[in-house]
């Protein structure tokens, strides 16, 4: 069943067509058939109104209005086998309130922003047979028909596909390229020094750091080990896009007894500096770090952090 929308339109009016008719008594009076609009053009197409003022008999529309959209003869298809999708919407003018409203319900499926329908060379026509019925388009507290002058509207939307799309994919690290270590001679000499980093290291066309914060970060400032794995910042994945990354952490016990290892999983940005690292500020408590039981400082002092990568993301 057709309704007329609640929602109306005060500005702007259809964006690709609007046909006025005035004198309507005399049209309704003398076509028995139909009228057929002048070309107008949408979405790279030629197209025109096919308006039945007396209802289209074929379709048994008698006591109605018909309006269809039609795709124009003079277009230039590639071939026989062409087809259009097309988003469409007919609007009638309530002159009352000098207002446009959507005419809704012109298939068994509404659809809130339109009605989308294939045009090819064997349906060259879509609308709806019963778009209002005379009675309703009469009745002057509508104001659909104001001193003998009607005006309807259609929204044109031609749906063309761009081919742009992509493909992501959560990529398994091969073992020849999944893990990266990291020496750091003289480790008890950096504990006033501030944060360091490692060099970049590529893993899946990727560029990482690992960060260290010797004497912590945030909370845990003076209590533990802080170490974070970093989406390079000369990395640089399109706006808003992040890089899913599985891995693990470790601080080896260069007696190979008791490493420090943490399993973590983070969507990786270069565009802000919160997701730009992941890791954790409780990684080892200073006190385990510096003892020479733990086996963390070899006999020379060196320190040796470790990732190991397990998934990547991939996006094509």
């Amino acid at each position: 069943m057709v309704s007329i929308g609640k929602v109306k339109r005060e500005f702007p009016p259809p964006a690709h067509f609007i046909m006025e008719i005035e004198s309507y008594s005399q049209l309704f009076a003398k076509f028995d058939d139909r009228y057929q609009s002048g070309v107008f053009e949408a979405g790279g197409y030629k197209w025109r109104l096919i308006f039945y003022p007396n209802g289209d008999k074929k379709k048994n529309a008698s006591g109605h209005i018909s309006l269809y959209l039609a795709i124009d003869d003079a277009n230039n298809h590639r071939d026989n086998n062409w087809s259009i999708y097309v988003n469409f919407k007919f609007f009638v003018q309530d002159q009352n309130e000098n207002k446009y409203l959507p005419i809704e319900g012109l298939t068994e499926v509404q659809e809130a922003k339109g009605v989308v329908r294939e045009f090819n060379r064997m349906k060259k026509e879509w609308g709806c047979d019963r778009l209002l019925s005379l009675e309703a388009f009469m009745e002057p507290s509508n104001g659909y028909l104001v001193n003998d002058c009607c005006a309807f509207g259609v929204e044109v939307f031609v749906i063309k596909s761009t081919g742009c799309g992509e493909t992501l994919s959560m990529v398994s690290v091969e073992p020849a390229e999944s893990t990266h270590t990291w020496e750091i001679p003289n480790f008890r000499n950096l504990a006033y020094a501030g944060s360091q980093y490692s060099e970049s290291f590529t893993v899946k066309e990727r560029k990482w750091k690992i960060k260290i914060c010797p004497m912590g970060d945030g909370s845990e400032m003076g209590r533990s080990l802080a170490l974070y794995l970093i989406l390079d910042k000369e990395e640089s994945p399109q706006p808003n896009r992040k890089v899913y990354a599985k891995f693990k952490l470790r601080v080896l016990d260069h007696r190979r007894i008791n490493h420090s290892e943490k399993q973590l999983s983070h969507w990786f940005t270069t565009e802000n500096s919160k997701d730009s690292k992941w890791g954790s500020n409780e990684f080892v408590p200073l006190l385990d770090l510096y003892d020479p039981g733990c086996g963390y400082l070899n006999n020379d002092g060196t320190l040796i952090v470790h990732v190991e990568f397990a998934v990547v993301s991939e996006v094509n």
